[in-house]
């Protein structure tokens, strides 16, 4: 869950025989990690390698970056749980609901088409 984990775990997959086209990493920072990977490899991102990583943090949107991330929401969630929460002490017999709420896709400069396979 670092970016030192992403860096390995890349560096591994990028060597397999099975080399994927894309990764999706575990968080955002673990997502800078397989990009320094495939920078060092002289891959190129999205050309050759997609790269999504999870949380659309400050670090998915530096311009320097500029990672597709998964925007979890975590911050209306929060809103949403503090409202329910007020709610419930304020009702405290009203019946229990489940709430979901659908994450969005943050598409910027790391991922792009399948890459054709080699000739």
């Amino acid at each position: 869950m670092s970016e030192e984990g992403g860096y390995r775990a890349t560096i591994q997959l990028i060597h397999r025989p099975d080399r994927p086209t894309a990764i999706f990493a575990a968080n955002d920072l673990t997502c800078v990690g397989a990009l320094s990977a495939a920078t060092a490899l002289g891959i190129r991102v999205p050309q050759e390698l997609s790269l999504v990583g999870f949380d659309n943090s400050v670090y998915a949107r530096l311009r320097a970056l500029w990672l597709t991330s998964v925007d979890g929401t975590a911050h209306a969630m929060g809103q949403q749980a503090a409202r329910t929460l007020l709610e419930r002490i304020e009702h405290p017999d009203a019946p229990s609901r489940t709430q979901l709420m659908p994450p969005r896709l943050e598409v910027r400069g790391s991922s792009g088409p399948v890459p054709s396979p080699p000739s």
